[in-house]
């Protein structure tokens, strides 16, 4: 696990910014505490840098890492799953290596097989190879987007970074805001890919490989999960059978380690098969690490105590309070970018504790959206019942009536999402900002953006649901990997475990594992009691039921309770007053004030729109 840069120069005879690439893996030293590298072509038109994080081949691994004959060189950060085994390919082919490292048997694929080289691994990462064969650069991100890949391209030249801010606090030219982005940041909680919140700076989307050369760029998507989908012939326990064959071999690979490894354990499902399968593997010779809080309702650590115990893990558990939101300054630096997952404070200071134990950690991410564990899967299911026996002009007539109490305002905000086609639908279910928000919210420039492109965001949602296949619970399943894993998930588990030189891996977003659960039928995904039967049958070979027989509850932070009352309260009612938030022109104080009114009173929860206004606020505040 790294942190990665490079430049490539576009005009003529140009040179790239050597000192600009030092810095900007300067600032990314956090991702690679344990040593760097440079590598530029002799003519200067292109250049690597690297910060290491020394997890596998620790003496030989260093990069940028080049062929035999120097006219290929790799920058990569990220694991290679499957490394020995490709390896071994290789070998048996004839090809010579001078390391154990996974770094170059990326290198040596690429060397035989090209760009195709993606199609073999099974792993997480993002690259940059110099094809000096082909006179081109080419940019990889992995399938689900676990490794972060930012670029600036223009006529002149290609510049990427692993960071945002890398990229973003180098740049010698004065960037704008993307009012799109920020009116997505609003809507979804995140920026979504390929924008980033600065003009002209972008994201790699998962899954996503670009050329870049002196006669353009090209990007195509090389994989696409809602094309490898193969419907499951079988009966439920050979499921389970099969499902215990994939998950214990990606688990298995994902323990690969030459440095202390652990796990995070919620006492959830997910992390708790995790776990189950790799205590196993090890003979029980394995470390656990969870957080708590004092807010029974988000706390699990109680139930990830009894599955440790029960499993024989060394378990240690950490406590979160409200004083956790006075990290949100170094988080949001560390983003970029305004990002919105609160559940990204309660991540960051289990990370920064884990790391004082291990470098690695394995996590159960994933498994909500590939095993259809998420409420609102549920929640949609019934609002599609719901719609097909109520009829259309009674919807229309309950929505237009017009009333000012807060019961009633909830009535019409549920019958227009139900009068709402299915993609449509899905869309809202999936938003923070809808037409209400912005009338009362948005002011300025923000405003007329969002006049102009109409809610362009929910329009995006909906066009991912209608581009799937199969039923419904499996294109909202295709749609949430695509997007919200892909640009919400996945930052949010890289940045603050990498903020702490921690490398995260998600055995349950695995490509066989996310292949062989997309294929599966809805009805053992969905049912009365909870969701997830086929995960809860298979972690009861491993756990007694009664250990995580329970409701749902998710990995997040209090903050509906802590913006409510108490000195935290106090961050909530600050934010009207903002002077960042006011002079952007973008809000609407009147606006703001009635949300924290309103949640504070209990008439609505607006915890979610309200941390991002604070991270929005917090953000502004650093620039």
């Amino acid at each position: 696990m790294c942190g990665i840069a490079g430049a490539l120069a576009l005009r003529d005879g140009a040179r790239v910014d050597r000192e600009r690439l030092c810095r900007m893996a300067g600032l990314m030293s956090h991702r690679g505490p344990d040593g760097e590298g440079f590598w530029a072509e002799p003519q200067g038109r292109v250049a690597f840098a690297h910060r290491r994080l020394s997890v596998i081949d620790i003496v030989g691994g260093r990069q940028p890492m080049c062929s035999d004959d120097g006219r290929i060189a790799l920058v990569f950060n990220g694991e290679i799953y499957n490394y020995r085994e490709l390896r071994q390919v290789l070998s048996d082919q004839g090809v010579r290596f001078h390391t154990a490292s996974d770094t170059e048997v990326l290198l040596r694929l690429y060397e035989r097989y090209g760009s195709e080289a993606v199609q073999y691994l099974r792993g997480m990462f993002a690259f940059a190879v110099w094809d000096g064969t082909r006179d081109e650069l080419v940019l990889a991100r992995d399938r689900v987007g676990k490794k972060p890949l930012f670029y600036a391209l223009d006529d002149e030249s290609c510049y990427f970074a692993s960071t945002l801010g890398a990229l973003r606090d180098t740049d010698p030219k004065a960037r704008r805001v993307n009012l799109a982005a920020l009116d997505a940041f609003l809507t979804l909680g995140y920026v979504p890919a390929p924008q980033s919140i600065w003009d002209g700076v972008n994201k790699l989307p998962a899954g996503t490989m670009m050329r870049v050369s002196s006669s353009g760029s090209r990007s195509v998507r090389y994989w696409a999960l809602e094309q490898a989908l193969k419907p499951f012939a079988g009966r439920f326990d050979e499921a389970v059978d099969q499902l215990e064959d994939l998950l214990t071999t990606a688990v298995t690979l994902r323990l690969r380690s030459d440095v202390p490894l652990g796990l995070f354990l919620s006492g959830g499902i997910d992390s708790s098969l995790v776990t189950a399968i790799a205590a196993r593997h090890c003979g029980g010779d394995v470390s656990t690490f969870s957080l708590g809080f004092a807010e029974a309702a988000f706390d699990e650590a109680g139930y990830a105590e009894r599955i440790a115990q029960h499993l024989g893990t060394r378990h240690r558990t950490f406590t979160g309070r409200p004083e956790m939101l006075d990290v949100l300054p170094v988080l949001v630096r560390h983003f970029g970018e305004p990002f919105g997952d609160d559940a990204a404070l309660a991540v960051w200071m289990l990370a920064r504790e884990t790391r004082q134990h291990v470098t690695v950690v394995l996590t159960g991410d994933g498994g909500d959206e590939g095993f259809g564990g998420y409420d609102s899967y549920r929640t949609a299911r019934r609002l599609k019942r719901l719609r097909s026996v109520t009829p259309m002009p009674a919807l229309r007539l309950g929505a237009a009536v017009r009333g000012q109490r807060p019961w009633w305002k909830r009535i019409q905000r549920a019958l227009r999402t139900l009068a709402l086609d299915e993609p449509e639908r899905f869309a809202a279910l999936r938003t923070f900002v809808g037409a209400d928000e912005v009338h009362t919210l948005y002011a300025g420039d923000l405003l007329r953006e969002r006049r102009d492109s109409g809610n362009a965001v929910a329009a995006w949602l909906a066009q991912w649901y209608r581009s799937g296949n199969g039923t419904a619970l499996r294109r909202m399943r295709l749609v949430d990997l695509s997007t919200s894993n892909a640009d919400w998930l996945m930052p949010k588990v890289d940045v603050t475990t990498m903020a702490h030189g921690l490398e995260a891996r998600s055995p349950l977003l695995d490509q066989e594992v996310l292949e062989f659960a997309l294929g599966l039928p809805d009805q053992w995904l969905l049912d009365g009691n909870g969701g997830k039967p086929l995960l809860k049958a298979l972690l009861r070979r491993f756990v007694p039921a009664e250990l995580f027989q329970r409701p749902k509850q998710g990995f997040s932070v209090p903050l509906r309770v802590w913006f409510a009352r108490g000195p935290t309260g106090a961050w909530a009612d600050r934010l009207a007053e903002s002077e960042s938030l006011r002079d952007s022109g973008w809000l609407n104080p009147v606006g703001v004030r009635a949300m924290v009114r309103e949640h504070r009173d209990g008439v609505r929860d607006h915890s979610q729109r309200l941390y991002n206004l604070v991270v929005l606020r917090e953000w502004l505040n650093q620039q």
